[in-house]
């Protein structure tokens, strides 16, 4: 009795130790698959609209049809650089005394006040309504100044705001007006003026865009010289220190109406511009707008492995004419599509594409290339062997990526 006993208790102890393996099998098999499932990361973008450029850099230097301006000394400019200027427009006074200057800053200070408050007395009648919204306008224009650190443009946002105000208080009854204020303001002004009487100026002799020596001194150099220079040349020139004018110049006035970079490259790159002739033109730092061009010469030296490259612009503006010797981005071509990743990329049976997140299953969807970088593609839309739509989930990263699997 005692040994059956012993035998069906080591039965059920062997059976128990049996069903808690099994468990224990079950066990780690579901928190393998939960692993399996859970521990799945995807890194998905969504694939937008954009537009991506073709540029290549190119070294050389920026001409103008200019004429130089005489005059030196200590000079207070009166127009502003690329301001357009007629023949016998007064450009700058000379000083004498260092405390002309400060003379000269000083009325210009009170004819921007006299000639703001002279506006703001000229909204009587105005519709309140409307002298609200500018006023508002104006503030929210002020603040966007602020916000994007824009100090150029700082002045007139002020200027405007200060307009609209002062046109809402008279308008309002919380202002009389600024007779009594503008009188004193002009009589200010006449003294300054005044003191500033019979101080010899410089003037312009023809038409044209005015540039300062301080903002860009003219080079010593002719248009002809660097028509003339062989790409190998133009290549050493640039190597090389420019000369600039001497201290007589009190700036220059550009006469026409566009303006030629000569530019070097090699071979490679002179290769992009084959059959190109309408490209864009900008000089990060100086011209961050790309300006439209055409490319009017492609010379190839072989023997040197360099290509010469002049283009034709025709935008002038202050920014445009400070420039000298310049590393320029030219933009071949713009292209306009449908922008993801390029670590999105796949190549299966032969064909390029990218896996889209449909809820919780991926896609394979081919792909049309119209553009890419090192970091993006850009794909055709309206190609028909292009699969992806705009705003498709693109999955970037994740494992086990196959048409039909789960996410």
């Amino acid at each position: 009795m005692d040994h059956r006993d012993r035998g069906r208790r080591a039965a059920v102890r062997a059976a128990l130790v049996m069903g808690g393996m099994l468990l224990a099998l079950a066990a780690v098999y579901i928190v393998l698959q939960l692993y399996a499932i859970l521990g799945r990361t995807y890194q998905t973008e969504t694939a937008i609209s954009a537009s991506m450029e073709d540029t290549v850099p190119l070294s050389g230097i920026a001409m103008f049809d200019a004429v130089p301006v005489s005059g030196g000394g200590s000079l207070g400019y009166l127009v502003e650089d690329g301001e357009r200027v007629t023949e016998g427009t007064v450009l700058a006074e000379i000083y004498t005394d260092p405390a002309q200057s400060t003379q000269r800053e000083e009325l210009d200070r009170l004819d921007r006040i006299i000639d703001l408050l002279t506006k703001s007395e000229n909204s009587v009648g105005s519709d309140l309504a409307l002298l609200t919204a500018q006023t508002r306008t104006a503030l929210l224009n002020l603040l966007d100044q602020l916000d994007t650190a824009s100090y150029t443009g700082m002045s007139d946002a002020i200027d405007e705001f200060l307009l609209a105000q002062n046109r809402l208080q008279i308008s309002t009854g919380q202002s009389s007006g600024f007779t009594a204020t503008l009188a004193d303001l002009q009589t200010q002004r006449d003294a300054a003026a005044a003191a500033l009487e019979g101080l010899q100026t410089i003037t312009a002799d023809r038409n044209g865009y005015f540039i300062s020596t301080a903002a860009a001194l003219p080079l010593d150099l002719t248009e002809d010289t660097l028509k003339s220079d062989t790409a190998a040349a133009l290549s050493e020139r640039l190597q090389q220190e420019i000369p600039t004018t001497g201290s007589d110049l009190a700036g220059r006035i550009v006469t026409g109406f566009s303006w030629r970079f000569y530019g070097v490259c090699d071979l490679d790159t002179a290769a992009r511009f084959d059959g190109v002739t309408s490209v864009k033109i900008r000089v990060p730092g100086k011209q961050d707008e790309a300006l439209d061009a055409t490319v009017t010469e492609l010379a190839a030296d072989e023997t040197a492995g360099l290509a010469k490259i002049t283009l034709e612009c025709r935008t002038i503006n202050a920014d445009v004419l400070r420039l000298g010797r310049e590393d320029a981005e030219i933009v071949l071509n713009t292209y306009e599509g449908i922008r993801v990743s390029k670590r999105a990329m796949h190549i299966v049976d032969g064909e390029r594409g990218v896996y889209v997140k449909y809820g919780s299953l991926q896609r394979f969807r081919r792909i049309v290339v119209l553009f890419e970088d090192e970091n993006y593609l850009l794909l055709d839309p309206e190609a028909e062997d292009n699969e992806v739509r705009l705003y498709d989930e693109i999955i970037v990263e994740g494992p086990n990526l196959q048409d039909g699997g789960l996410v």
